[in-house]
């Protein structure tokens, strides 16, 4: 046997052993052993190749990767010294990088495709001059220093994986956690998909619209001044809008847009509003059908049957019993002005949007104080001069209270000098600080001690200039001599002074009338009389006119002119009941009206009707009650003045 055959034999059997092996290795590289054999040594007849070994000596050894085309990819060298058996051990990939080699070991392209490993070797004692050792195919590549990956079918990895670079084209799924450490940047190009609870534990960097399936929960423990961006677990920004946030189907009050948690619970709400939110239930229909049913039976134009021959002054009051088609016509257009007043508010309310609800009760704006030194307490009475606060109510413009929990505040100040305002309740309701004791309906005015406390005064007790001091309406009530917070309504006492004027505007008016009626009487009295009695004007004017004369020349009068007035031929009047049949008769006459018009579609109460039963039957009671209460109403009236009527229920 020829040492070459021996020495590529021995080198074979050791590359083969290296790529076995080297699956499992823990360094970084490939392991490499093959046996040296000295090409000069004498072969002796009779005598085995294994006795011209290169023992103990120094030799260079240079490892060559290439790819398929023969383009080297990498190359590097060793400098080592064999062993009493000519065998060396070696790991490719720990050695010295050469000037040759277009890249490092690492960035070697394991790609699947053929890769060839030649070995040079030199073992000059005084000059690097390298031979060909070896070259051959690589047909197993270390799945852990794979760079790229083309994998058509499933890529399943069971253990812990170090990945330098992943670059992934295509739809990856990760069945278990996926951990990004040392702080390291995780940039994302495309849609991040997330549909089950994932923690990140550095930034996330998402360059385009991600879908988050599922619910998102942020969780952050972080702290600071509510001026600072850094200070709130979520930063939306970069953009000319905000947050969008839309709810499944149409908005009501079941939809809540944002809710407010702390420890107590839910503090407040933005939900949806609708048309229905507004008007469910019967309440609001029923507020128009009593409505408009007493303005109709007031007006003759909406219920009198005007083209009958029988005379009616409106719905259920005629000298006669009306006809069936008269009170249909009635009823009809009384169902047709209610159905107008449900459709206007259905113009009106709808495009309701979202109700803020807060368990805040006022709208506060800030305001200056006069002398930014001084302090306020919630609940405290002020008074506002000129736009500033000040504990001074003298001379004041308003007097106003310190909001305790507004639900909205307005005129925020600018960062830095919120000591310099004070929260004000413009309208609402506000715990006010109270000396003495309370009911509600009272005033609150101040205690004139400027201490910011608050007395209550009774309507009846309340003096002209006291209206010009309230600052609101107890809604609550205190029973001790001491301070308390009481419930107070404010900015709703606009009325107050115009309740007085009324008051008094109504007294002059009932005093003028009295005088006028008063005046007038006497003025026909004293006409009456100067005709009865001869002389009776110079006698009233002397006041020396005989009481028994003009006693006799009344009593003469009354029986001439009052008298037949009694007897008169004045038609008798009859009131009727309105039954529910003629009531159900007058609704379909009112959609039969609408119809002919082409208008019922703008009258959904009546499609309401067609399809609710219960709101059918609501509707028809309400009519039906408020309809022969107002006959009641106006016969009692008629009966009260003397005229012929007659009750006919």
């Amino acid at each position: 046997m020829s040492k070459y055959t021996v020495m590529k034999k021995l080198i074979f059997i050791a590359f083969f052993s290296f790529l076995v092996t080297s699956i499992f290795a823990q360094i970084q590289g490939l392991s490499y052993q093959a046996v040296v054999i000295d090409q000069n040594a004498q072969e002796l007849p009779g005598i085995d190749a294994s006795g011209v070994i290169l023992p103990n000596r120094t030799i260079k050894v240079r490892f060559t990767i290439l790819d398929a085309a023969g383009t080297v990819d990498y190359q590097e060298e060793h400098e080592t010294t064999t062993d009493a058996f000519g065998i060396i051990n070696l790991t490719i990939g720990q050695g010295k990088t050469t000037a040759s080699s277009p890249k490092t070991f690492k960035e070697i392209d394991w790609d699947g495709t053929s890769k060839n490993l030649k070995v040079d070797i030199s073992i000059s004692q005084t000059d690097v001059f390298y031979t060909d050792f070896s070259y051959q195919e690589l047909t197993f590549i270390p799945y852990a220093y794979h760079k790229n990956i083309t994998a058509t079918g499933t890529l399943k990895v069971d253990g812990k994986s170090t990945l330098q670079d992943l670059s992934v084209n295509a739809t990856t799924n990760l069945n278990g956690s996926l951990d990004v450490n040392n702080g390291s940047l995780t940039n994302l190009s495309g849609q991040l998909q997330v549909k089950q609870s994932t923690t990140l534990g550095d930034t996330l960097t998402v360059n385009s619209a991600s879908n988050l399936n599922g619910m998102v929960v942020v969780t952050a423990n972080i702290s600071g001044t509510d001026d600072q961006t850094a200070s709130y677990p979520l930063y939306v920004k970069g953009s000319n809008q905000g947050i969008a946030i839309k709810v499944n189907g149409s908005r009501n009050s079941s939809n809540n847009f944002v809710t407010f948690w702390d420890d107590e619970g839910v503090q407040g709400r933005i939900e949806g509003q609708s048309i229905s939110d507004i008007t469910s239930g019967f309440d609001m229909y029923y507020e128009n059908v009593k409505l408009v049913t007493e303005l109709a039976m007031a007006g003759a134009e909406l219920v009198a049957a005007s083209t009958s021959s029988t005379p009616c002054v409106g719905l259920g009051a005629c000298v006669t019993a009306p006809s069936a088609s008269e009170i249909a016509f009635g009823v009809a257009q009384v169902a047709i002005a209610t159905a107008n007043i449900a459709y206007y508010n259905a113009e009106v309310f709808g495009n309701a949007g979202v109700a803020y609800e807060s368990k805040g009760a006022d709208y506060a704006e800030y305001l200056p104080k006069a002398n930014p030194a001084e302090k306020f307490n919630p609940g405290d009475v002020v008074g506002i001069k000129n736009g500033f606060v000040s504990r001074s109510v003298k001379d004041a413009d308003k007097i106003m209270i310190v909001s305790r929990k507004p639900i909205v505040v307005g005129n925020i100040p600018e960062g830095g000098k919120e000591d310099a305002y004070v929260k004000i309740a413009f309208i609402g309701q506000v715990e006010t600080k109270v000396l003495g004791k309370v009911n509600p309906g009272d005033y609150i005015i101040p205690s004139g001690r400027n201490d910011g406390a608050g007395i209550a005064v009774s309507p009846e007790n309340m003096n002209a200039e006291d209206y010009f001091k309230i600052a609101g309406i107890a809604w609550g009530s205190a029973q001790n001599e001491y301070y308390s917070y009481v419930n107070t309504a404010v900015g709703i006492n606009t009325t107050d002074i115009a309740r007085i004027s009324a008051r008094q505007e109504k007294r002059i008016k009932q005093q003028e009338e009295e005088i006028n009626t008063l005046k007038a009487q006497l003025d026909k009295m004293n006409a009456v009389l100067s005709q009865l009695v001869p002389q009776y004007g110079e006698q009233m004017k002397s006041g020396s006119a005989p009481k028994e004369t003009v006693a006799a020349a009344v009593k003469a009068k009354v029986v001439e002119e009052v008298q037949p007035a009694i007897n008169s031929d004045e038609p008798t009047m009859f009131y009727y009941k309105i039954t529910k049949e003629q009531i159900d008769e007058g609704l379909k006459k009112a959609k039969e009206i609408l119809e002919k018009r082409g208008t019922i579609q703008n009258y959904p109460v009546f499609q309401k009707l067609d399809n609710d039963a219960a709101f059918r039957r609501n509707y028809v009671n309400e009519l039906y009650t408020t309809i022969n209460n107002k006959v009641e109403e106006n016969y009692n009236r008629d009966l009260k003045a003397g005229k012929k009527v007659v009750r006919n229920f």
